[in-house]
């Protein structure tokens, strides 16, 4: 028994204080010395991440937090949702967020997202290490407030760090940007928890975690325009399922190539999907990849008894329509800044999904490789929701996606494999 209590006890300690293959990361770490210490757990198959953490803050020339992380070189995209659990009455800077840190010292250089528990939204930094963190000098401040479960992002180009954020079902705000000049281009990412108070602790829980290595930015889908050559670049795909209730993603398959035409089997049961110019098929729990003789569904205008759902660019930007089965009676249902491309029909009639790419892209034609998202609305009429955040393109949706009980829809993120 005792033996078995000493092992329990080493196991504890190592998550508290590093642990390799956590998920998506390599270490679990406190930083700073906090008087209660922290721990992170990932449940692989929620694919949920579970931190908590002490600490009294991430300010000054010191900070006391709880971090999960691994090492990036170069540009990248991090993505996903954030909520605090637990601990109602606790401090309420107590915060959770994405964290860029160029070591694990407690005055090192960094940068990160910040949701308080006060519903405070914030973009801090320190520029150089051993420099305080100034307020509200090196701060910026965004006007909504944010409870419960929140969508961030932080994307690095250069020496320049952009945080977007939202509600769910809402589109990403640019909430605003810093340019850091002596970054190290390789750093330490992640996220992150504290109490903001010694003695206390807080507990977040982080999902659809995403960390996506964008193309050069200078990189222009438009062939009028001479772009610059990605021939040594491998671009990688991830094979992911959503719930549509929820809003819970799961990757079910990656590739250092491209996959396309993803789409469920008849039953429900499994995913078919193109690779290397062959059909593919996988459970929908994901394991062991098979080649199939299935054929996969052409994408079209997708139509229930009265009318056909289908994109237009006709107004300049492309927008979702719908017109009876006969061509006539075209009626635009989606009015929106972003382009709205590939809608997909549920079984059960009652929903659109479809792919909005920014304002910026090229009307005419979707590309790969762009932040884009995935939108949902009712055929009956209502607004749309966003439903996903992802880097993607023009294989993300291009197949018929939802599953035979219309409960979730399967899709196509893109990377840049390192």
């Amino acid at each position: 028994m005792k033996h078995i209590s000493l092992l329990v006890f080493l196991f504890t300690l190592s998550i508290a204080t590093s642990l390799a293959n956590v998920g998506e990361f390599t270490n679990a770490e406190d930083i700073g010395n906090p008087k209660n210490k922290g721990s992170s757990l990932y449940d692989e198959k929620e694919q949920t991440y579970t931190l908590k953490g002490g600490g009294y803050n991430i300010w000054f020339k010191h900070d006391e937090f709880h971090f999960l992380y691994k090492k990036i070189k170069g540009d990248f995209l991090l993505t996903a949702n954030f909520e605090m659990v637990g601990n109602e009455k606790g401090n309420g800077h107590r915060k959770t967020g994405w964290m860029i840190r160029e070591t694990t010292d407690h005055d090192a250089v960094s940068i990160n997202s910040c949701v308080h528990g006060d519903g405070l939204v914030v973009l801090q930094w320190r520029a150089k290490q051993g420099e305080n963190m100034r307020d509200p000098e090196q701060e910026i401040f965004f006007p909504k407030q944010y409870f419960g479960e929140s969508i961030m992002e932080l994307e690095r180009v250069g020496k320049t760090i952009t945080m977007r954020i939202a509600h769910p079902g809402e589109p990403f705000e640019e909430m605003g940007s810093m340019s850091l000049p002596d970054l190290k281009d390789e750093v330490l990412v992640g996220p992150y928890v504290l109490a903001h108070d010694p003695d206390g602790m807080q507990e977040a829980r982080v999902w659809n975690v995403r960390i996506s290595t964008p193309v050069a930015p200078d990189w222009n889908p438009n062939k009028q325009v001479k772009p610059i050559s990605h021939a040594n670049l491998k671009f990688g795909n991830k094979l992911e399922t959503l719930d549509i209730a929820t809003g819970k993603r799961k990757v079910i398959q990656e590739a250092d190539e491209t996959l396309g035409s993803a789409s469920f089997s008849k039953n429900g049961r499994e995913i078919l999907f193109q690779k290397a110019g062959q059909v593919q098929t996988t459970s929908v729990n994901g394991g062991p990849v098979r080649s199939s003789t299935a054929t996969l569904p052409a994408n079209q205008a997708e139509s229930d008894k009265k009318f056909a759902y289908y994109a237009d660019n006709k107004s300049g930007t492309s927008q979702i329509w719908k017109k009876k089965l006969d061509g006539s009676a075209p009626q635009q249902l989606t009015f929106e800044l972003d382009h709205a491309w590939f809608p997909h029909l549920s079984p059960d009639g009652k929903w659109l999904v479809y792919l909005a790419y920014p304002h910026d892209a090229n009307p005419k034609t979707p590309v790969s490789y762009q932040r884009v998202t995935l939108k949902l609305m009712a055929t009956q009429g209502s607004a749309p929701k966003t439903i996903a955040y992802l880097y993607g393109g023009k294989e993300t949706l291009e197949a018929p996606c939802w599953s035979p009980d219309s409960s979730h829809i399967v899709f196509i993120s893109d990377s840049e494999k390192r």
